[in-house]
């Protein structure tokens, strides 16, 4: 990728973190840049060919960054891949605030952005079924299995968004607050 490429892509994501897509153009985008409309249309034909491609890059740096279970104990591995998945969605937060309504607009990243769901609801049911074969959980039945994966993935995904919803600051302090409510979650199943 060139490097006004990746200045195009740094640049749209604060603005888009900032105020929404709803209300950036590609105008802005390329005035943020101190480009013109053409030099950013020459490397992103339209603002949804951006949107998608900070997708794409926000899923790629999640998928490089794996779950490291060499780690000495359980509340270790959670601690870091929380930590983690609470700061991809930070990162990416206008993703988060909007995954309804640009899936909705964009049936291409609707699609990928499925399989991905699918995929991290595999890797969080395999981490709860690896703190199980280390004894932190108790054994669990399939429904309580996939109702901590559910609930966990869910609130890395959705907790940014529902604080701003009820009016809370979507700021880093109480976005990591939702780490602390997974915590919670898997409370009455640990040993």
């Amino acid at each position: 990728m060139s490097k006004t490429k990746d200045r195009i892509l740094a640049i749209a994501l604060a603005q888009f973190n900032k105020h929404g897509t709803r209300a950036m153009t590609t105008n802005h985008i390329a005035e943020a840049c101190e480009i013109s409309p053409g030099n950013l249309y020459y490397h992103y034909k339209n603002k949804e060919q951006i949107i998608f491609s900070l997708f794409e890059k926000m899923i790629n740096s999640w998928d490089d960054d794996p779950v490291d279970f060499s780690q000495t104990t359980a509340d270790e591995i959670l601690t870091i891949q929380l930590e983690k998945t609470f700061h991809h969605v930070w990162e990416h937060r206008f993703i988060h605030r909007e995954l309804a309504s640009l899936l909705d607009r964009d049936k291409t990243l609707k699609k990928m952005c499925q399989n991905v769901l699918q995929r991290r609801l595999l890797e969080v049911t395999d981490m709860v079924s690896s703190f199980e074969q280390m004894n932190v959980l108790r054994p669990l039945d399939e429904a309580e299995r996939n109702f901590i994966a559910q609930t966990a993935l869910y609130y890395g995904l959705f907790w940014q968004p529902y604080l701003e919803v009820i009016g809370e600051k979507a700021n880093k302090e109480n976005v990591m607050r939702g780490v602390h409510m997974i915590r919670l979650l898997l409370k009455p199943y640990l040993l």
